[in-house]
């Protein structure tokens, strides 16, 4: 895998509720996305080759985004291509004036032990220039914030469920 974005957070819930949390449109909506910007779940159909389409708006701002899946294991693994996308989920340039890649491959795998789930989430970009793969490189603290905020929320939603 090529040099790439890791993120590793641990949740005081079983495997199988961590996994269901990517699974369904309902509990998508309740976590997905950056702190302060909801989304609205266009469609979803988690299987591999598959999508999420997705809305995202909030402090005066909106944006689109698209999960292509591959490989699914349920309830260790999901591979999906998350990009930028348009209304009718077309792959679309980032929504801001920088140049990054249009593609970006996730590995999310899920680890339990003791109750305690542990997701490792990789992803790097792929199809991509070599000035895309350097600003997506350039992004990793701002990208580890932003995860932060999302796996913050997705906390509270497996809370919640338990």
């Amino acid at each position: 895998m090529q040099e790439g974005l890791t993120i590793v957070r641990k949740f005081n819930a079983p495997k199988s509720l961590v996994f269901g949390a990517f699974a369904t449109a309902e509990a998508l909506a309740a976590w997905w996305g950056p702190k302060g910007m909801p989304i609205t779940v266009q469609k979803l159909d988690f299987k591999p080759g598959g999508i999420f389409h997705y809305k995202m708006e909030g402090n005066g701002q909106m944006m689109w985004g698209v999960f292509h899946y591959g490989n699914i294991v349920e309830p260790d693994m999901i591979e999906f291509v998350n990009s930028f996308s348009d209304e009718e989920g077309n792959i679309c340039k980032a929504p801001f004036p920088i140049d990054f890649p249009l593609e970006i491959f996730n590995r999310l795998t899920l680890v339990e032990e003791n109750g305690v789930t542990t997701l490792t989430l990789k992803g790097h970009p792929i199809n991509a220039t070599a000035a895309q793969e350097e600003t997506y490189r350039s992004m990793f603290a701002s990208m580890e914030q932003g995860f932060g905020g999302t796996m913050d929320q997705l906390e509270e939603y497996l809370t919640s469920m338990q």
